[in-house]
């Protein structure tokens, strides 16, 4: 991990969030890993990759093992948080959300 990794910005930081259909979700953050206790299937440790798009806007992405590629947009500035996920009718379906807590 170096300085100008994205995912330093949340190294050792829990965010809580929850979507806009009641979904939801708190992530803690070990270097490279994002660590989500998810209703029915237990903690879960993902590997997750980050991109700034510019100063706290980022970019996320990683493999869930039962849903495929998921990706959210996180707003630090604005509070808000999207998601890209795979929807039953292999389509995507878009969730929008609020973060309601972030903790160092």
């Amino acid at each position: 991990m170096t300085e100008q990794d994205p995912i330093a910005s949340f190294h050792e930081k829990t965010i809580s969030y929850t979507y806009d259909n009641g979904w939801s979700f708190t992530n803690t953050f070990d270097r490279h890993t994002r660590i989500s206790e998810v209703p029915g299937r237990g903690v879960l440790r993902e590997q997750i990759e980050m991109a700034e798009l510019r100063p706290n806007l980022y970019f996320a992405s990683w493999i869930d093992d039962e849903m495929g590629l998921l990706a959210q947009i996180i707003d630090l500035e604005s509070g808000t948080i999207l998601a890209a996920i795979p929807a039953d009718d292999n389509s995507t379906r878009i969730l929008r959300g609020r973060l309601t807590d972030i903790e160092n």
